[in-house]
């Protein structure tokens, strides 16, 4: 893979990186937009202590990939890139539906980003490993509700199939990576 696919792939992971499920934006800037600027480029803010900055060792251009904090690191740790910690989020606030699939269309969207850019999702199998975790432990807290927990709802029927899917998932990208 030459290095213009290597840059396209990482430009292509970062822009996924930007988009956001609760409806937010930010605008995602790449090394070569930074190039490409005539105005003198503004300091780049430090990552926080637990995020890493990645990059590509193989590509001969300075083209890193700078992690943004995630908003679920507040509410505990999730594992794995962007997509999986927002998803995470989502199933800790009750606002992930599974009866409708939408667990496929993670499995399938995030397959996508990782054949993209494969360096930026080694901690993805443990992400999905919690992503099924949080769903179990929404369904024992939703069934025991006078314990301060959810009451269960409808479109969480799918939860069992999803935490089957999700274990494979990280069982398939632990074996990939």
């Amino acid at each position: 893979m030459n290095s213009n696919a290597m840059e396209i792939d990482a430009q292509l992971c970062q822009l996924l990186d930007s988009l956001s499920l609760q409806g937010q934006r930010r605008k995602a800037t790449f090394a070569s937009e930074e190039q490409a600027a005539p105005a003198p480029p503004a300091p780049a803010p430090a990552p926080p202590a637990d995020d890493a900055a990645m990059s590509d060792s193989s590509d001969s251009e300075d083209s890193t990939y700078q992690a943004s904090p995630s908003q679920s690191a507040a509410s505990g740790s999730c594992c794995g890139c962007a997509y999986l910690q927002a998803v995470c989020a989502q199933i800790r606030e009750g606002a992930y539906a599974t009866t409708s699939g939408d667990f496929l269309e993670t499995i399938f969207t995030h397959r996508e980003a990782l054949l993209a850019f494969p360096q930026g999702h080694r901690a993805c199998a443990a992400g999905f490993t919690e992503l099924a975790r949080d769903l179990e432990t929404r369904a024992q807290r939703a069934a025991t509700v006078e314990g301060g927990g959810y009451q269960w709802r409808p479109d969480w029927d799918g939860d069992h199939e999803a935490v089957v899917a999700f274990r494979h998932e990280a069982w398939v990208i632990a074996n990939v990576l």
